[in-house]
């Protein structure tokens, strides 16, 4: 709710400001910090205890609530900005005048919200329903702490009837349609089809890509080449990516699912792609419209149904109690009595049993619960789903209320990653402060709550079982959507929406803009907008036209930045408010020239910075030291140079060390010195990149300190590209969870420091990271590694078994020209999940196939070999 989030804003800033240099903290003494502060924690007791009350006052009261907090930050920022760029009238009498009296104003406002509290808590008598007041448990945030299946229930007869069209006697390429309303499971269905272990057998190879309402040819060709490829691919035109897609799956038995077509005009635009290769080949279509399903000529589309009471009650003990467990008998008729007013529809019985799962099982809640459910089911028509789904959304604890609407910032069907989603809840403030705990931790936990309740969906686990990335249904997303802009946490409008729409856009904290089906208009009705968004603390832009643009200068209090473009870096570092910036430098590298002056940004805590760059170092101020909001700070392409930190106060002689508490990302920084002073500024650094390379004459090893490595007691991920072997000048702390190695042409046998290391998960050696003929690796070495992947080395003879990789899960290996195979004891590690090669020699894939054949003997079907190489005639997934 805005409410709720406006005061974890407020809150933030307000923090902030305490641990600040006094220059930002002058504009509050920490008598009116600490009191605002007060305040405001006791307006959010409020609301997390009275959140699931709808009535008059306590609504007209968070209105009220919303209104003071957001004029608070308006004041109080305006005010540091102002005195950042030293503004004329900033340091004058009257201004300073000005600032006081109205910030006294909107206190006396925020104390008076007191009093209106205390009334409704004496006059209201009733009994608050129960809900967590905490946020969500800390817990894991791996894979096993929510198993991320699609659960099918009801749906046996239509997977065995789809299955044997699918694998039937029927040679020539067919297009089967899955057809049904939203919600009725048809992505579920068809995700189990993909997954089935026959489906896997019996095809070479298997894709699948989703098709948002608002399509692009080009991104679904550039979906499908990344599944069977395994990489992305921009630099082609449409139509060299579409005979790239028709030459990997020539003479190729493949499976390919295009989910939620919306429109024929999709199939039309990439039929000519897909060869019939008279060989079995499959493509499964899913869609919410019969006409569309008509079109497909070559199988009768397959209707999916509605569930029946049996089925839809399965599917609820399913969701609520698990597998081992049954409902206890004083909620069944409660129990059926929600299922029956879901109306059999499977997401709508799954976003309730999410609800239900994670709240109190008590008659007297579920009693509730099913009268706000009787009451969506007395609206009917076409909006009885999305009038049970708001009830997930209402019946929310108060602290992810926020996070949940959120999701609506992202485009429909778009693929969403977890490390980008936390930072921008972060950098928003709508997180709730749970010390100890870190608020990307913080964060983690809200979103696997929010997964927990069947609101996200995961999507992709990393290497290390981490959640990568994450979905969200398209109608959870409208929810989201008609939520969030009645409320006004945020607007989001494609760019030719934005003419005639500037009233609306007033006043909204969060603009969200995608891209215009006129992509002429989009700069220009930016401009449009500009003068109506004052307010607005949040820009993000989404798949804009790769032009540049000039920002307008009214976003003077922007927060967060998410843009592929924009006209020049001067303009950011007037935007002295900003806390989060993403940008992709590719078509213009001179962004970043006028890096001196980023210490302006008082509060920024992650920039981005995508992208090519024509000069691959940029320095970095010596200011970076001081501040101490920084969180992370990312160059996904080309390396960063980081000074070395000022050791004294130069005012007066007094060595003043500035900690940055909260830095947890570096990457990537070129020649890093990790002096005592480095190490002892940064204590919870997390992921560390470096480059050693092109040393200068004068400067050994010595000169950067490597063997303070060890002393980064949190560092959990370590990238390294260097031209000389690293593993014999630094030294490793033995927290490191994944270590990437790039260049340096390492001995086999040295890798035995690594091995050593306790906690290491994650094991990638790239571009000749390793060299020599010969691996033998030591058995007690590698006890916890997951994942391995070894790329372009000159490696041909590897002995090893079970016993030196035990916990082993994924094996990658690419541009082995000269392996003679992989070792037949890989196959007997009982976690091992898949192998996957691309471009090997001929015996290294043979051995792959073996393993299979071997494993499939012994009745293991978990275990996936997957072949990459367009000259090999037998493309394989298994």
């Amino acid at each position: 709710m805005a409410a709720y989030a406006s005061l974890l804003s407020l809150g933030h800033i307000l923090d902030q400001l305490l641990q600040h240099p006094p220059r930002q903290r002058a504009v509050l003494d920490e008598a009116q910090i600490h009191s605002l502060l007060e305040n405001i924690i006791f307006l959010q007791e409020f609301l997390e205890d009275f959140s699931l009350i709808r009535r008059d006052e306590i609504v007209a009261l968070e209105a009220k609530i919303v209104i003071s907090a957001y004029a608070a930050e308006d004041i109080i920022e305006s005010r540091v900005v102002d005195l950042i760029l030293e503004h004329s009238e900033a340091g004058s009498e009257r201004s300073s005048t000005l600032f006081s009296r109205n910030l006294e104003l909107v206190i006396e406002e925020i104390c008076s919200l007191k009093k209106d509290v205390m009334k409704i808590k004496e006059t209201e008598g009733i009994k608050i329903m129960e809900q967590p007041r905490k946020a969500a448990t800390a817990g894991s945030f791996l894979r096993g702490a929510s198993d991320g299946k699609n659960t099918m229930v009801g749906f046996d007869e239509d997977l065995n009837q789809i299955m044997e069209t699918l694998t039937g006697d029927e040679s020539n390429l067919q297009i089967l349609p899955i057809v049904g309303m939203g919600g009725i499971g048809k992505t579920t269905l068809a995700k189990n089809v993909f997954d089935n272990p026959l489906i896997v057998f019996h095809f070479d190879l298997r894709a699948w890509v989703t098709i948002s309402q608002q399509y692009s040819v080009r991104e679904i060709l550039l979906g499908l080449l990344k599944e069977i490829v395994g990489e992305e691919i921009t630099q082609k035109n449409d139509d060299e990516l579409g005979l790239l897609l028709h030459k990997s799956l020539f003479d190729r038995r493949y499976f390919i699912v295009t989910d939620d077509m919306w429109s024929i005009d999709v199939w039309d635009g990439i039929k000519r792609f897909f060869p019939d290769n008279d060989n079995g080949s499959r493509v499964l279509v899913t869609t919410r419209l019969s006409n569309v399903a008509d079109n497909f000529v070559s199988c009768t589309p397959h209707q999916l149904h509605l569930l029946d009471e049996d089925q839809s009650w399965a599917l609820f003990c399913d969701k609520v109690f698990g597998k081992e467990s049954c409902c206890p008998p004083e909620l069944g008729e409660v129990g059926k009595t929600i299922v029956r007013n879901c109306r059999r529809l499977p997401l709508a019985i799954v976003a309730i049993s999410g609800l239900l799962a994670k709240s109190s099982r008590t008659v007297e809640y579920w009693e509730h619960v099913a009268n706000d459910t009787h009451e969506a089911l007395n609206k009917g028509g076409d909006g009885l789903c999305f009038e049970i789904l708001s009830l997930s959304y209402k019946h929310l604890p108060v602290h992810l209320k926020p996070c949940f609407l959120y999701m609506a910032i992202f485009p429909e069907d778009f693929e969403i990653r977890v490390s980008r989603l936390v930072k921008l809840w972060v950098a928003e403030g709508i997180l709730k402060p749970m010390s100890p705990r870190s608020l990307e931790e913080v964060a983690e936990d809200n979103l696997k709550d929010l997964i927990d309740r069947n609101l996200i969906q995961v999507h992709d686990y990393g290497s290390r079982n981490k959640i990568k990335t994450c979905t969200i249904h398209d109608l959870l997303r409208d929810l989201c959507l008609r939520e969030a802009q009645k409320e006004k946490f945020l607007r989001a409008t494609m760019m030719d929406g934005l003419d005639n729409h500037s009233k609306i856009i007033d006043n909204n904290r969060r603009l969200i803009i995608q891209r215009s089906s006129d992509k002429k208009l989009c700069r220009q009705q930016v401009f449009d907008a500009r003068n109506f968004a004052s307010c607005t603390r949040s820009l993000i832009c989404w798949e804009l036209e790769s032009t540049s643009i000039k920002l307008p200068v009214c976003f003077r209090l922007l927060r967060v930045l998410n843009m592929d473009d924009f006209y020049s870096c001067e303009e950011i570092l007037q935007l002295v408010n900003l806390r989060y910036i993403y940008f992709d430098a590719s078509s213009n590298p001179n962004l970043l020239n006028p890096l001196e002056s980023l210490s302006l940004l008082w509060n920024l805590q992650t920039i981005i910075i995508a992208g090519t760059l024509c000069s691959s170092v940029k320095t970095l101020p010596a200011e970076i030291w001081e501040m101490p909001q920084l969180r992370h700070l990312k160059m996904e392409q080309g390396d960063l140079y980081l000074p070395d930190p000022p050791s004294t106060n130069s005012k007066n002689g007094r060595r003043d060390i500035l900690v940055m508490k909260n830095l947890q990302t570096l990457c990537t920084m070129r020649n890093f010195r990790c002096t005592d002073e480095v190490v002892h500024r940064m204590p919870n650094l997390k992921k560390l990149g470096i480059t050693y390379l092109r040393f200068r004459s004068s400067f050994g090893w010595d000169h950067y300190e490597g063997y303070n490595l060890f002393h980064l007691r949190n560092l959990e991920s370590l990238f390294l590209d260097s031209n000389e072997n690293v593993l014999r000048n630094l030294r490793f702390p033995q927290s490191l969870k994944k270590l990437t190695l790039e260049r340096g042409g390492v001995p086999w046998e040295d890798l035995t420091v690594v091995g050593s290391l306790p906690h290491l998960e994650i094991l990638n050696l790239f571009a000749d990271a390793v060299r020599g003929r010969e691996w033998n690796p030591v058995e007690g070495e590698f006890l916890e590694l997951k994942s391995l992947k070894i790329f372009s080395t000159d490696l041909v003879e590897w002995t090893a078994d079970s016993s030196h990789f035990p916990r082993l899960e994924e094996l990658t290996l690419g541009f082995l020209k000269f392996l003679k195979e992989i070792p037949d004891g890989i196959g007997d590690i009982q976690t091992l999940r898949s192998i996957s090669l691309e471009l090997c020699s001929e015996s290294a894939y043979s051995s792959a196939e073996k393993i299979q054949e071997e494993q499939l003997e012994l009745g293991n079907y978990d275990l996936q070999v997957r072949i990459v190489d367009p000259d090999r005639k037998k493309y394989s997934v298994g």
